[in-house]
């Protein structure tokens, strides 16, 4: 059995496989080192023959987590820029590139293989992510995602009030100010994935479109173009990539 690690910006994501890659149980954490740690024991306490672990973090992983794992008997692989992947990465600066980014679009080369595809991960930032049939992982954008960008107003202005996202507004107008934030913040957005699906249809027309991430709950039944919601895309991503340094 083997224990995959995400720590984003704000949460951890724990998941336990078996030996036939499924995921057999999840955990989330707020990314606290302690809270952390006191999760991964708990999971360790159920799942007394998990042997190997692999961590990912958007940030430098605490040496810590690490060594709590080896301390009990668990081989860990610290994922990053040097890692070997089971895909070609032609990403110009992989120094700089997110390990969240380049795990989701392993997990979706997994789940896909030999399909042109295309990967959001809606969270803190709102990332696409391009793989083509050949398995080469070409980049993708970057861009503030949705509490990022309420947040952004509210900061950024002297009178425009703090917003939060709502996930039944359904209106192209606001009739408010309230409301006309939220038809920007949350339409903008949905356009903006929109607009890139369509463009991408253009050069790949039988691209496969993947969306995870924390906000995926709020995306999954705006998106008019056909979509596959995948939440534990990155963990199934990491998974794979221990799999493939084993």
């Amino acid at each position: 059995m083997k224990l995959v690690i995400d720590i984003g910006n704000s949460l951890a994501k724990l998941g336990v496989f078996d030996n036939d890659n499924k995921i057999i149980s999840l955990h989330k954490t707020y990314r606290n080192e302690k809270q952390i740690i006191g999760e991964i024991s708990n999971v360790l306490s159920e799942n007394l023959l998990i042997r190997r672990a692999i961590i990912s973090s958007v940030s430098d992983v605490s040496a810590h987590i690490k060594d709590f794992l080896e301390q009990r008997n668990i081989s860990v692989l610290n994922f990053d820029s040097q890692t070997p992947i089971p895909i070609k990465n032609l990403y110009k600066t992989p120094v700089t590139l997110g390990t969240d980014r380049l795990a989701a679009v392993i997990g979706a080369n997994f789940i896909s293989p030999g399909m042109d595809i295309l990967v959001f991960d809606a969270g803190t930032a709102l990332t696409s992510d391009f793989i083509n049939a050949s398995g080469e992982y070409l980049g993708g954008v970057i861009s503030p995602g949705l509490t990022m960008r309420f947040e952004a107003l509210h900061h950024f202005t002297r009178k425009l009030p703090i917003c939060e996202i709502n996930p039944i507004f359904d209106k192209i107008i606001g009739d408010s100010t309230k409301s006309a934030i939220t038809a920007g913040v949350q339409n903008g957005i949905v356009f903006e994935i929109e607009g890139y699906i369509t463009n991408y249809k253009l050069k790949y027309p039988n691209v496969k479109v993947f969306l995870t991430g924390g906000d995926i709950f709020f995306f999954e039944n705006k998106l008019k173009n056909n979509i596959f919601a995948q939440p534990d895309l990155l963990l199934i991503g990491l998974n794979r990539i221990l799999e493939y340094n084993a």
